[in-house]
């Protein structure tokens, strides 16, 4: 499973183009918002817009950016789904059927969190949090956390709510049929992660030295863009990475 040449891919189609400006542009306006929400509650506010803004837009910046993760989380799904049935499949066009896909997803992704939190809080309950039994125990949920992502993408094959999804014994089935290919599109896809994060921070280093604020703003809010729009490809190819995993292994 090569990552890079599933990114290649997903530059091919016929309305591509649209499609990448489009996820550039929604990115990017997610990113903004989430900055100026994060700004407010961490104080620094230098990569701010609005160095001092009011509640109100705190809370119409919120609700932009959960607006529109809740729309990628749509886009992402409907991506899997459109992988099921075609082969090579290109990135899907974006419509406002996202959010629908979101609502048919939702139930899903909420029991399996419960899941993983109900796990979480028994280790801490009976291992503690002061000992390295309980590191080890959350090392060990963060390793499942692509076979969650699994469960998932079986669900969106055809959106039916089925008892096999929502029992917790099916990712040893996942694990089992698909740890080795898994484990080497996870590396993959970390190395690729790291790589846009040192970009990321090393843009943003040099962009802040020496220059006036308005250029250091627009200079950061370009690196914020470009860097979340990356790093959505790079989801996207993970999720199709696991998905082509799933369909050759029959699982």
């Amino acid at each position: 499973m090569n990552i890079l040449k599933i990114i290649k891919e997903l530059y091919t189609g016929k309305d591509n183009l649209v499609a990448q400006l489009t996820i550039f542009a929604l990115v990017g306006i997610m990113a903004i918002a989430f900055n100026e929400v994060i700004s407010v509650f961490t104080g620094n506010t230098l990569y701010a817009v609005f160095t001092t803004p009011s509640n109100e837009e705190v809370v119409i910046f919120s609700m932009v950016g959960v607006m529109i993760f809740i729309f990628f989380t749509g886009y992402i799904y409907k991506f899997v789904h459109e992988n099921y049935k075609n082969e090579p499949t290109t990135l899907p066009s974006i419509s406002m059927n996202c959010f629908t896909t979101f609502v048919k997803i939702f139930p899903v992704i909420l029991v399996w969190g419960l899941y993983l939190g109900f796990t979480v809080f028994a280790g801490l309950a009976l291992l503690g949090s002061d000992n390295k039994e309980f590191y080890a125990y959350i090392i060990t949920l963060v390793v499942l956390l692509p076979f969650i992502n699994m469960v998932f993408i079986k669900f969106a094959k055809d959106f039916k709510y089925d008892k096999k999804i929502f029992n917790p014994l099916i990712i040893a089935v996942f694990m089992e049929k698909t740890f080795m290919k898994v484990f080497l599109l996870i590396v993959q896809f970390i190395i690729l992660a790291v790589i846009i994060s040192g970009i990321n921070i090393f843009l943003l280093k040099i962009s802040t030295e020496g220059q006036s604020r308005t250029f250091q703003l627009t200079a950061v809010l370009t690196i914020i863009c470009v860097v979340s729009y990356l790093q959505q490809i790079l989801n996207l190819a993970y999720y199709k990475g696991l998905t082509e995993i799933i369909k050759k292994s029959e699982v």
